[in-house]
């Protein structure tokens, strides 16, 4: 026989004990559990970021970046687990493939910044991030052909030079719109290929004088 109103499923309170709400604790636990994961679910969406975000992302390589080659304009993708970060805790570093973040420039002169890695080898990797993207359109490509960047008539321009070769001293310029297209372009340099002390100074392909040439190294260089 039982009691009158008794409820065999219901768990029994004595007087020193709290009543508990079960069915309230589930209800939390489920919410957790849901909660987290929604949160796994969740993952960066490119379209979605800042420019700084992209290339935030990139660098810490959760995303790619498509590179373009300054000799022959082919694509490729880019990894960033590809280089060394000085920022990262490494027993030996690699010169030909550590990098370090520089301030960003307008590089492309449209007035937003682009990103820059460096590299003591081979000079700037310049990226251009938006649109869901991540652009290296600039960068350089072997001791011949060391990226860097500098500001002369008004705008910023792109130069691989090649310093360190008996017989030359060349610098190509590019200058850059928003779109990544090619607005002008020119370059300079020296050859003395006998080795003799006789250099040819040149602009494109006009002979011009050494004094000339010093000139546009200044102005070009800002020095």
């Amino acid at each position: 026989m039982t009691g009158c109103g008794k409820d065999e499923n219901k768990a029994e309170v004595t007087d020193d004990q709290e009543p508990v709400a079960v069915s309230e604790e589930i209800g939390d636990e489920n919410d957790i559990v849901l909660n987290e994961k929604d949160e796994e679910a969740i993952e960066p969406d490119p379209a979605e970021m800042e420019p700084e975000e992209l290339f935030n992302a990139f660098c810490e390589g959760q995303i790619s970046a498509e590179a373009v080659s300054y000799y022959d304009d082919t694509t490729w993708t880019m990894d960033a687990g590809d280089y060394q970060f000085y920022s990262d805790t490494i027993d030996e570093y690699d010169a030909t493939i550590v990098v370090e973040r520089r301030e960003p420039v307008d590089l492309d002169n449209d007035g937003e910044v682009e990103f820059v890695l460096s590299n003591p080898v081979y000079g700037d990797m310049c990226f251009d991030c938006k649109d869901g993207k991540v652009i290296c359109f600039a960068q350089g490509e072997g001791t011949t052909a060391y990226c860097s960047y500098t500001q002369y008539d008004d705008a910023y321009w792109i130069v691989h030079s090649d310093t360190s070769h008996a017989g030359r001293c060349t610098y190509d310029l590019v200058r850059f719109n928003g779109e990544l297209e090619v607005e002008d372009s020119f370059c300079f340099g020296w050859e003395d290929w006998e080795d003799d002390g006789i250099k040819r100074f040149y602009k494109d392909d006009q002979d011009i004088t050494e004094a000339e040439y010093d000139k546009l190294f200044n102005q070009v260089f800002n020095e």
